[in-house]
């Protein structure tokens, strides 16, 4: 691992690690989730995701294999920063502009096997910086249909936490909560 990696990831405070799969079972990635306020360098971040608030709820994803998730986002095109890539596809994804964001974390992914051909992203590590957003605006228009997200609705916190979700995005939920306490 290079030192540049090493030294951001210690500045986080670790909350878990799964094993994840990607590309049908083909791509074994090990996921960590950290809590931390610094920006992780630019050249390991592949996409950006938020926990998104609207009052006492939580934006849910359903994707088209009914896989539930709340942190929608996607992948940086070049020349963006995180913010906008995070606008962006929020907004894509769910029809729904961004508030106010706050950085809440990262997560830390890690390849377990080869470089998968054409892969055009960071490896064998790569990064997720995560924020708490603030919904704010609702525009169906600007949903852009796509192959993984099937739908979005705001759920509330409480019935979140119970629903079958990662457990890293639910530790990351509560974090998030506490914050917003604040």
């Amino acid at each position: 691992m290079e030192e540049q990696l090493y030294n951001f990831l210690t500045t986080g405070t670790y909350l878990c690690s799964e094993s994840v799969t990607w590309g049908n079972g083909t791509i074994p990635l090990q996921s960590k989730y950290y809590l931390s306020n610094k920006q992780p360098p630019l050249k390991y971040v592949s996409s950006v995701r938020a926990i998104v608030f609207r009052e006492n709820s939580v934006l849910v994803i359903t994707s088209r294999q009914g896989q539930l998730y709340i942190l929608p986002g996607g992948r940086v095109e070049t020349g963006e920063l995180p913010l906008e890539t995070l606008k962006r596809e929020v907004l894509e994804e769910t029809g729904w502009s961004l508030r106010t964001t706050v950085l809440l974390g990262f997560m830390h992914f890690k390849h377990l096997g080869p470089k998968p051909d054409n892969y055009e992203y960071p490896y064998p590590d790569f990064i997720w910086p995560i924020y708490i957003g603030e919904a704010n605006r609702y525009t169906p228009e600007a949903i852009l249909p796509d192959d993984w997200v099937k739908q979005s609705h705001f759920q509330l916190i409480r019935e979140v936490q119970n629903l079958p979700i990662r457990e890293g995005e639910i530790l990351l939920l509560d974090a998030a909560s506490k914050l917003r306490e604040k």
